[in-house]
């Protein structure tokens, strides 16, 4: 059910073809803490946030430094901090949307999906799924409208607010 749902359900809270600082903007007024990352890489922009994902920030006038210093940077989110976890999932790598996963955020990655959902902070989760199936959750990723390593942009399918990990889900991720 839900892979007939991602690809078509858009809402109307984030526009899909907004610019970098507003969706940086979008996301920390989510309570989402953002943070720069180099242009067309997941890697963070050291001259800008020199802890990485711990430098990460729902400040937008810190978001406006990022951007009049560098208007091409990509943006990332730090999934803990910002109480999400993301499962990214990598199609090159054997990754597989499974049915037990539930309709939620949905960002559209360079090969596969990173499906957002809520986290309580003091659940402690795997690094991997599954193969092609990794955890984000103590870090980040990078988001929309970031662009890949590849050329290809990140984009929205599915700007549904995040829901809790589904029940299945949740005892396979946690240790």
């Amino acid at each position: 059910m839900y892979a007939q749902i991602a690809c078509v359900y858009v809402g109307s809270d984030m526009k899909l073809e907004t610019g970098s600082r507003q969706a940086a903007y979008d996301y920390a007024d989510k309570g989402w803490a953002v943070l720069p990352l180099q242009p067309n890489k997941k890697d963070p922009h050291f001259d800008l946030c020199r802890r990485a994902y711990l430098s990460a920030s729902t400040d937008h006038k810190l978001i406006d430094f990022w951007f009049d210093y560098d208007q091409n940077i990509n943006i990332g989110i730090a999934c803990h901090t910002s109480g999400l976890v993301v499962f990214d999932i990598d199609y090159r790598n054997g990754g597989k949307l499974l049915s037990e996963f539930e309709p939620t955020y949905t960002v559209k990655t360079g090969d596969g999906l990173h499906l957002y959902y809520k986290a309580d902070k003091s659940d402690i989760y795997r690094g991997k799924l599954t193969d092609g199936i990794d955890i984000k959750w103590k870090g980040y990723v990078a988001t929309a409208p970031s662009i890949h390593p590849s050329g290809a942009r990140y984009t929205v399918i599915d700007d549904r607010d995040p829901i809790a990990v589904p029940l299945s889900i949740w005892e396979w991720a946690t240790k």
